[in-house]
């Protein structure tokens, strides 16, 4: 039980290092947004030590709705970080442009969180958990994979157009987590034994970018060399 406590909680450690530095961010837009996904996605794990815990099915119910919370409170600040730190992107581009063009994520995610297309199943020693019925599992890993060719694509573009090594540094911390939710996606397609609950690490991983990615003032456009 202890293998599935330690990263929840660590990870829960990690989005309130993620709050505290977001809420004293200078860009209103970005902090408003960033503030309350972060907020939201800190309920997703404790909507996994609920179904942990918990044999009541009335509550498990309640905690259901946020139990994907991190389908969207991780995805859009990631965009929102990768624009943030990518001069080109930040310098050129409107936050209500970003916005616009990850609207069709966005509607999907709610819509995802809000109809509920899940059932709860037992999970040997670890209670209970979700789990997205047919063709929801299929859209998701559709969107998710949409969203993660995006998120490369940003990262090998900021890291050709730029020669620092720090914000080559945060660009690699992306690919690292992205690439681990790919892992754990495929993992589970071919239905392979998780010893923690699935993404728990690499969505660490992708909080540990996006702390890292609002850590220091990114660099202007006209320095990129």
């Amino acid at each position: 039980m202890s293998t599935f406590f330690i990263p929840v909680f660590s990870v829960l450690m990690i989005v309130f290092f993620n709050i505290m530095q977001i809420k004293d961010h200078p860009n209103k837009i970005l902090r408003s947004i960033c503030l309350i996904l972060f907020m939201f996605t800190g309920l997703r794990y404790i909507a996994l030590i609920v179904f942990t815990l918990s044999a009541n099915i009335d509550i498990l119910k309640v905690f259901s709705y946020f139990y994907y919370a991190s389908s969207i409170g991780i995805t859009i600040p990631s965009l929102f970080a990768l624009w943030y730190i990518i001069p080109r992107f930040r310098e050129r581009i409107k936050e209500w442009i970003v916005l616009l063009l990850v609207s069709p994520f966005i509607f999907f995610y709610f819509n995802l969180i809000y109809l509920q297309p899940v059932q709860i199943i037992k999970h040997g020693s670890l209670g209970y958990r979700l789990q997205l019925m047919a063709p929801w599992n299929q859209w998701l890993s559709i969107f998710q994979g949409i969203f993660t060719l995006m998120v490369f694509g940003m990262c090998f573009y900021g890291f050709r157009r730029y020669q620092y090594k720090f914000p080559r540094s945060q660009y690699l911390l992306f690919i690292l987590g992205y690439t681990l939710t790919t892992i754990d996606g495929l993992c589970m397609l071919f239905k392979a034994v998780y010893p923690i609950e699935p993404f728990v690490f690499s969505e660490a991983f992708i909080l540990i970018a996006i702390l890292y990615a609002f850590a220091a003032k990114p660099i202007k456009e006209k320095y990129k060399h």
